[in-house]
């Protein structure tokens, strides 16, 4: 038991240590390249409804990604053509 909890204690400090190596300090300096003003798509490469402003918007975006013969984001859930119909 007591090699268990020394173990667990070792294993908590080695995380521990590797997180203060992402840290960025104020004093360090931090060149941005992009423009925070310029909207930019989610991420992660997978789009919902609420990743669109307008209805229209998404709509376009489902027809460049292949819709609706192709719909790898379920922006269409009832197949009709429309994407993302509730939207405004």
């Amino acid at each position: 038991m007591r090699k268990v909890i020394v173990l667990g204690i070792i294993i908590a400090g080695v995380a521990l240590s590797g997180c203060s190596s992402n840290y960025v300090s104020d004093s360090e300096p931090y060149d941005r390249y992009d423009d925070p003003e310029e909207e930019r798509p989610p991420s992660t490469g997978d789009y919902d409804c609420s990743d669109f402003s307008t209805q229209e918007e998404a709509q376009e975006f489902f027809e460049d990604e292949g819709g609706p013969d192709d719909d790898p984001h379920n922006l269409d859930r009832d197949g009709d053509g429309v994407a993302c119909e509730t939207l405004p």
